[in-house]
């Protein structure tokens, strides 16, 4: 509810002793794509895909962050894929390494402990033996740089945290279909 006499963008905050406080402000927000939008349905249609032509697939997921791993790992189970999880860059490497034909895709956080996703991600492009093992970064990182360092470090795509579910749905749904051809 917008104060009476509030104009958009203004705050305040009005107090009485042994009362409390009232603090407020006006804000206009973007409505919410509605439920029939292109935006919805694409998201429906990412998770429809999940469901039908990937479940069961397995995923890397290299992040060091326990409740980062937890929600990530929900959503993605959520549609059907098998999550493995490496705590830090080098477990990621040595994953690859072990099972790489195993997993249609890696997300990569960018900062870890022991080895970082960026020089995880260049160690298992210079094997060459992944070359076309889709690495997706996923991290807080989200300026044009750490975009242009993920790609120049041989990942695929990019993802900024915090994960917004439609948006991993579709970047998975899109890689993971992308090996399937391949």
């Amino acid at each position: 509810k917008v104060r009476p006499g509030a104009r958009l963008g203004d705050i305040g905050a009005a107090s009485q002793p042994g009362q409390g406080s009232l603090f407020w402000f006006t804000a206009r927000l973007p409505r919410a794509p509605a439920a029939g939008s292109e935006a919805a349905a694409a998201a429906e249609d990412a998770e429809a895909e999940l469901l039908a032509r990937h479940r069961g697939r397995r995923v890397l997921l290299a992040e060091d962050n326990d409740i980062n791993v937890d929600v990530a790992r929900s959503l993605l189970e959520e549609v059907g894929l098998e999550v493995e999880v490496a705590a830090n860059g080098a477990e990621a490497v040595a994953c690859v390494a072990a099972r790489g034909a195993d997993y249609g895709l890696v997300l990569m956080d960018l900062q870890m402990p022991v080895m970082d996703g960026i020089a995880a991600t260049r160690a298992i492009r210079a094997s060459g033996e992944h070359a076309s093992l889709p690495i997706v970064a996923m991290t807080a990182n989200a300026f044009d740089e750490d975009r242009a360092a993920c790609l120049a470090a041989g990942m695929d795509d990019f993802l900024a945290k915090p994960v917004v579910p439609e948006e991993l749905f579709a970047t998975v749904a899109r890689w993971l279909s992308r090996t399937l051809r391949g």
